[in-house]
């Protein structure tokens, strides 16, 4: 970490996503399931706190290793990339974006599907989810595992940085051409032949397909679903009448936009720079490197638990105190108003 700034921050988001993750897996085992509609729901988000909550972990482990090193850790740096805790915390790193990535995909064409096609055939079930839930994390270890056992210092495929993970924000040189230059100094002057590259080639390819590839492919799933699903809500307002289910759809649908939200600033700058590296329009400092693994990275993880489950309950609280305070209706005969539906 260059300053102090980063190694605050690192701690406060590592302990922010390990204690707010941790609490909503907590909650979400507890909570009395009242529709299916809601055990499904807090499956999956119990499956994506815990997929956020390695992230918390991958922090903390940069962080501690950053106080123990400290001013040294230029000394042992390929000592540290090539350590087995280093390995540990890129697979954690990648097992939990790549999780959480497919978690929100999930829940976004689940929404999608009881929203748009609420009389369909097709829906996730108890058993298709818990079905799709393990494909998740089969894909999310594969992903995690792979690159990290092939990575090494000299390859085209996988490596791992002083962060430990490959983002795809650098080039190599992949040929060079002789160019006559004057070096300045005190042979100012004179003319000298060097190498100087002209063509470049991606560092990690693994990382282009994963960040650029699989993760701009979810994006944009995500986008359509959630594009879909607005349209979808828009024209069903225009009804008069709308049944309980679909008002229940429409609440989660407003609560998990604010998740994807959340992912789309965590990701997008990373597809972004990426996109620019590779086509050489833009040279990203190696700097990035640090300040995308503290400030891009983990904001998903830790804003998760908040904006949605933790937001969540303080809004229940507000509204069960709503109810507590204000009296009921009654009629000229001091009896409750009861509707047809509930008399029935």
């Amino acid at each position: 970490m260059q300053n102090i700034g980063l190694r605050v921050t690192m701690w406060i988001l590592g302990t922010s996503a390990i204690i707010g993750n941790v609490f909503v897996v907590a909650v979400r085992a507890r909570e009395k399931k009242t529709s299916t509609i809601q055990a499904k729901q807090s499956f999956l988000i119990g499956n994506l706190a815990v997929s956020d909550c390695q992230m918390g972990v991958y922090m903390l482990i940069l962080a501690s290793v950053d106080l123990y090193y400290g001013d040294e850790y230029f000394v042992y740096s390929d000592q540290w990339r090539s350590s087995k805790l280093c390995k540990l915390a890129s697979f954690l790193s990648l097992l939990s974006s790549e999780a959480s990535v497919l978690f929100i995909t999930l829940i976004s064409i689940d929404r999608f599907i009881c929203i748009v096609f609420p009389f369909g055939k097709f829906k996730f079930r108890g058993m298709s989810t818990k079905v799709a839930v393990a494909i998740i994390w089969v894909i999310a270890f594969v992903l995690g595992i792979f690159p990290t056992l092939q990575a090494g210092p000299n390859s085209d495929f996988y490596d791992l940085s002083d962060v430990c993970i490959g983002l795809p924000l650098i080039t190599r040189p992949s040929s060079y051409s002789i160019q006559s230059s004057d070096v300045g100094g005190p042979d100012s002057g004179r003319s000298f032949d060097l190498p100087v590259a002209d063509k470049f080639k991606p560092a990690w390819y693994y990382s282009i397909a994963i960040f650029l590839g699989i993760n701009l492919v979810c994006f944009l799933t995500i986008f359509v679903c959630y594009a879909a699903m607005f349209i979808s809500v828009k024209t069903s307002s225009k009804k008069v009448q709308r049944n309980q289910s679909e008002r229940d759809d429409i609440k989660i649908a407003i609560k998990m936009a604010a998740i994807v939200g959340t992912d789309f600033i965590c990701w997008m700058p990373v597809i972004i720079m990426g996109i620019l590296s590779q086509t050489r329009a833009v040279v990203i400092p190696l700097e990035m490197y640090t300040w995308s693994v503290v400030f891009i990275l983990p904001i998903n993880s830790s804003l998760n638990p908040y904006l949605y489950t933790i937001a969540s309950r303080i809004a229940d609280m507000r509204n069960n105190k709503k109810e507590q305070s204000s009296p009921p209706q009654t009629d000229s005969k001091n009896t409750p108003n009861t509707s047809k539906s509930e008399t029935k």
